[in-house]
């Protein structure tokens, strides 16, 4: 009893003090975008970033930069860019010019669009770039996708926190196996940041009664997810996404209520694995929308989104394997049924707040 009375305390703490952070963290990335254009010794930079990776411009710090805030920190600004962002050529640092930044929007996401520009005393047939912005000092789940053009070549990757720097020769067939894995590493941090799948997934196993049970229900949720990601993500089918994050938000609820029904009849209901294929759909459709705001290549499209994809898969199983065996170790143990109807009414909670934030 004294374990259980720990463990409904610290779930309390977390439902009031991260409620609200999770909210605004069910999906949302901090996401800017990069377009290289390679001419001759010269090349021109357009980068977009989000206004909330923009403390150095934001000075009253509401998260929002207006024209005036702009216009009053270009230098600052200017100074920020050139210190993260390097691009050299044969070892040959390239000259950084600031030309110009103005307020636009990318992905419903507002920002400042950047250009810039980087001259060498040579033609550039080869081009390594450092990207650093916004990681270590504002977000280090930023994310900027990078296009990288240059005559017939059309390269596209991304930079994160553990991948900085991309490699680019006059050739861009070569990238395309770092591409892949990129995406494949992109699924798998949305599967472990997008708390409110996680939240799902663990409703689903915290009334499981063995591996059997738990696997079935998982591969319903994961085929479920899968056939509607890529639907979507290849625009066979079309969705209204404000819908879809409130419905996936009362799946949430729904699965955290059934629960409690299953715990008062000790018994995991036949129709289980179904009614998780029909919310795998719905949460399928989600991920196709983090997709679609991040972007895919247009070289590799397939690919890169099937990568995607096994990156979720990948990821959620890591999840079910490192969670499952301690809920069936814990699952004949007196405290085990009280803890778990606790955890599924704070999850209730979570799943009613989302919805109500997203209507």
């Amino acid at each position: 009893m004294m374990f259980l009375r720990i463990m409904i305390v610290l779930l309390s703490i977390m439902a009031s003090g991260y409620l609200i952070p999770l909210q605004a963290e069910a999906h949302q990335l901090n996401k800017g975008y990069s377009q290289i254009t390679i001419e001759g010794p010269r090349v021109v930079y357009d980068l977009f970033l989000p206004e909330s990776g923009l403390p150095v411009l934001d000075t009253d710090e509401n998260l929002h930069v207006t024209a005036e805030e702009l216009e009053a920190g270009k230098d600052r600004l200017a100074d920020y860019v050139r210190h993260y962002v390097e691009l050299k050529r044969d070892g040959e640092t390239l000259a950084f010019r600031f030309v110009s930044a103005t307020l636009s929007e990318r992905a419903e996401n507002p920002g400042v669009q950047i250009r810039l520009e980087y001259t060498s005393k040579f033609v550039i047939d080869n081009l390594t770039v450092h990207y650093s912005l916004i990681f270590d000092d504002i977000d280090p789940q930023h994310v900027n996708f990078l296009t990288i053009l240059h005559g017939d070549d059309v390269v596209d990757t991304f930079f994160n926190a553990e991948t900085r720097e991309h490699h680019y020769e006059t050739s861009g067939e070569h990238d395309a196996g770092s591409t892949l894995l990129q995406y494949a590493w992109l699924g798998m941090m949305h599967i472990w940041t997008g708390y409110d799948h996680l939240l799902f997934l663990l409703c689903l196993l915290i009334v499981a009664t063995g591996w059997r049970n738990a696997l079935g229900i998982v591969t319903a949720f994961t085929a479920a997810h899968s056939v509607t990601l890529l639907l979507t993500a290849m625009e066979i089918i079309r969705f209204n996404s404000s819908v879809i994050e409130c419905v996936i938000a009362l799946s949430i609820a729904y699965v955290a209520a059934e629960n409690w029904y299953i715990r008062r009849k000790a018994k995991v209901p036949r129709y289980r694995w179904l009614l998780t294929f029909a919310f795998g759909l719905l949460h399928g459709m989600g991920f196709a929308g983090a997709l679609q705001e991040t972007g895919l290549p247009n070289r590799n499209f397939i690919s890169s989104l099937l990568s995607f994809n096994a990156g979720i898969e990948a990821g959620q199983l890591a999840v079910v394997a490192l969670v499952l065996p301690f809920l069936l170790l814990f699952r004949s143990r007196k405290w085990f049924p009280p803890f778990a109807l606790s955890l599924s009414a704070i999850i209730f909670v979570f799943g009613v707040v989302w919805a109500i934030e997203r209507i």
